[in-house]
């Protein structure tokens, strides 16, 4: 069964902290540095992400990691439109690439 990761609980429903996103980061990649994955980031009931913790959080992954690595080994789950568009933006303002960013 893939790990599930609930954001909402863990990190909050209003999500801006470059520090926390940071933490998510980390806690992601080294769970898949210990072999489990592919990880599920669970949004349910997330209200807001900021571009900023999309950054930090996701874009910074993609960026170190590749897209191709990132759609391997994770799966984001039940996204609103604007936290999904958040995520989005991040990667293609760090990465410059709008295939990164899924909108190619």
């Amino acid at each position: 069964m893939t790990p599930i990761i609930k954001i909402a609980t863990a990190y909050g429903t209003d999500l801006s902290s470059r520090h926390r996103a940071a933490e998510l980061r980390r806690g992601v990649l080294t769970q898949n540095d210990a072999g489990i994955e592919p990880l599920t980031l669970d949004f349910a009931g997330v209200r807001s992400l900021s571009e900023s913790f999309a950054d930090e959080a996701f874009a910074v992954i993609v960026a170190e990691r590749g897209e191709a690595w990132f759609r391997e080994h994770l799966r984001l789950v039940n996204l609103s439109a604007s936290v999904r568009l958040s995520i989005l933006e991040a990667v293609f303002e760090r990465c410059g690439d709008h295939e990164a960013a899924g909108a190619g």
